[in-house]
């Protein structure tokens, strides 16, 4: 099973001789990092990294712990500004709990220990509580796991075979670059919408995609940070039933097809894929002011038995790409395409490389050439 890692490329300042003198892991906050965006255009944001990696990611670090653990989560903070982490959804006290007005800001060259014991098992965020709607859609946040040694999701519940953490979010590019100019909040307007920070053709990656052998139970993690109302549509092959919400079993599992997710909302979704299955779910985002779906993302869930090698296969390209009508590949046998929920939308031969798109949806699309070359494309008006 291939984990999604929470591992973006931001780059944050190591300026502090003090952290030596705190047992690790230690977190520290930053507010000079970049995050890549798909087109590869960086970006600027604020967020939280490991001091022995010494740079900050969006989202910032899955933490995870085991049932009945004693935590101490280490945090120092050598950016111009106050921070803190807030546990969201732990049960902690008002000491440790983030929210500066119930327990302290941590201000610049300051460290801390948050101290807890996670005594229930779930899924659960966390984030800077200091002016929190700037700092949050700036990259402050990230998710947090509590499990169990036994593989189930808490005491007499299911059993799975992987976690696979989902953190929804967004954020404006406007505001990413000048801060200082944001206010009012209720002014921004999300651009970027983002799955474990990545977004669009970033969602494609193998290290993207969840991968699982038939017969596998997963545990989808989701949670949400964005802005947007959130709502996630599953095949019926994923076979999705909710099993918990905020870290909570719910007295009744159920079936679900689609969930909606609200900010701040965490659900725990298994699923159990058909063999054979490569297909999507969709994640869509919905504007909290005006009810339009501003984006939709596709997170890739596909049979291990289907997996490509993206390091040995060969590259592919068709021109022009994008486009209208017609795109040219080299002449090929055995070709099919997939759209981006991973349904098969062409199958057969190109004996003169062209493929006719005039009447397909608009969208992304991915070919492969019987066993060797793969190849994506897109579809516009």
């Amino acid at each position: 099973m291939k984990r999604i890692p929470i591992i973006l490329l931001a780059w944050g300042l190591i300026t502090s001789n003090a952290w030596s003198q705190m047992p690790p892991p230690q977190m520290f906050s930053e507010m000079d990092g970049f995050h890549f965006l798909a087109d590869g255009t960086p970006l600027p944001i604020w967020g939280y990294g490991w001091v022995t990696d010494g740079y900050i990611t969006l989202p910032g670090p899955l933490l995870t712990y085991t049932e009945g653990e004693q935590v101490d989560l280490n945090f120092t903070n050598p950016s111009p500004e106050s921070h803190t982490i807030h546990l969201h959804g732990l049960d902690v006290d008002q000491a440790n709990d983030g929210v500066p007005t119930t327990s302290f800001f941590v201000v610049t060259g300051q460290s801390t220990t948050y101290s807890f014991i996670a005594d229930r098992p779930g899924t659960f965020l966390y984030h800077c509580h200091v002016t929190t709607t700037l700092h949050l859609t700036m990259g402050m946040y990230g998710m947090i796991l509590v499990t169990r040694p036994d593989m189930t999701l808490f005491e007499g519940g299911p059993s799975y075979t992987e976690d696979v953490p989902l953190l929804f979010s967004d954020l404006e590019i406007a505001t990413n670059l000048d801060p200082v100019g944001s206010f009012p909040f209720h002014t921004i307007r999300p651009d970027v919408f983002m799955v474990n920070g990545r977004a669009d053709n970033q969602l494609e990656l193998a290290s993207q995609i969840v991968s699982y052998e038939p017969g596998q139970t997963l545990a989808l993690r989701l949670g949400s940070m964005a802005y947007s109302r959130m709502m996630c549509a599953f095949p019926p092959e994923l076979h999705a039933v909710c099993h918990m919400s905020d870290g909570r079993a719910i007295p009744e599992p159920f079936e679900v097809d689609s969930l909606e997710i609200y900010p701040g909302e965490r659900f725990t979704v298994l699923i159990t894929p058909d063999a054979g299955w490569n297909g999507t779910i969709a994640a869509d985002y919905w504007n909290m002011a005006d009810g339009f779906v501003e984006d939709t993302q596709f997170i890739r869930v596909r049979d291990a038995a289907l997996d490509i090698d993206e390091s040995t296969a060969t590259p592919w390209s068709g021109y022009p790409n994008p486009t209208q009508s017609i795109i040219q590949y080299p002449p090929a046998l055995d070709v099919t395409v997939w759209d981006a929920w991973g349904r098969e939308v062409f199958h057969g031969d190109l004996l003169d490389g062209q493929l006719h798109v005039s009447d397909w949806s608009v969208g992304t699309y991915v070919l492969r050439a019987g066993e060797g070359p793969i190849s994506r494309f897109v579809v516009v008006d």
